[in-house]
């Protein structure tokens, strides 16, 4: 489209709340590395400049800038306003709280979706991500639960992925400042390498991050960067956490190997190797 394209972010990072800032950075430096895109971090838009009906430009909280498209994206917040006094008992964002069988407080009314919360495997406890994925395994848990049945929702990992120009990024699990947050004694490791073998041309730089438990080196939270198919290694990580699965069982699990594809040991192995 030849535009130059400016992205501003409020706080000293992107993706501050979804990546730790070993990937963050590594997204960072990627989007500086392109001419036509200018990252700014720490500046916040104050207003929207206009010309008969137009848009003209964007004045932050430094500087004014000439623009004709400005695309908002502040977040998501569910819109629950009309429950205030329903008696429905809601999160402290707003999100309507139910079980693990889709239930609110009040009988015979069920919830999923944006709107609600979730219960979250590894904290243990509702929390609330908007995600396409865990609302549709709600909904037809939901579903089938009015029809008759009695299942329980196993958990949401918070389980997503992001492509940033070329490059991608993917986590599962939780992040670093979420076990500091939760008061969990983890460790962490974060470990550079290579996507598939040297003799296979075209390899690229692959990066992750494991967050385990310091005391039972279960594996509570991973993050992957670099392109071409890193991120869903996130997928292989994701079953290892919801099963529990310590660094010392992930060092040694049986990936596909094949010289396109991955090394002898793939990062995920050679990661929980530091790990242990």
């Amino acid at each position: 489209m030849e535009k130059n394209v400016r992205i501003f972010q409020h706080t000293d990072r992107i993706l501050n709340r979804t990546f730790d800032k070993e990937i963050t950075d590594i997204l960072e430096e990627h989007i500086r590395e392109h001419k036509k895109v200018s990252l700014h971090l720490n500046e916040s838009p104050v207003e929207v400049r206009t010309f008969e009906n137009k848009v003209i430009g964007l004045k932050t909280d430094k500087k004014e800038y000439a623009a004709n498209l400005i695309i908002v994206a502040t977040g998501i917040k569910p819109n629950t306003e009309f429950l205030k006094d329903t008696g429905i008992e809601l999160f402290k964002n707003g999100a309507i709280i139910i079980d693990r069988f889709g239930r609110t407080n009040i009988p015979n009314v069920y919830s999923a979706g944006d709107c609600a919360t979730v219960y979250h495997s590894v904290l243990e406890k509702n929390v609330y991500i908007a995600l396409a994925t865990t609302a549709n395994k709600l909904g037809r848990l939901i579903g089938e639960n009015l029809a008759g049945a009695n299942k329980k929702f196993m958990g949401t990992l918070g389980s997503a992925g992001i492509k940033v120009l070329e490059f991608e990024a993917g986590r599962t699990g939780i992040t670093e400042q979420e076990a500091k947050d939760n008061n969990i004694n983890y460790k962490t490791v974060f470990v550079e390498g290579k996507d598939h073998t040297a003799y296979y041309p075209d390899r690229e730089d692959v990066y992750i991050k494991l967050i385990y438990n310091a005391d039972t080196k279960i594996l509570l939270g991973a993050q992957v960067a670099g392109k071409r198919g890193a991120a869903l290694r996130a997928d292989s990580l994701a079953v290892a956490i919801q099963n529990k699965m310590t660094v010392q069982e992930l060092a040694n699990m049986d990936f596909l190997y094949a010289p396109p594809f991955s090394t002898t040991w793939d990062i995920m192995n050679v990661a929980a190797n530091v790990a242990k």
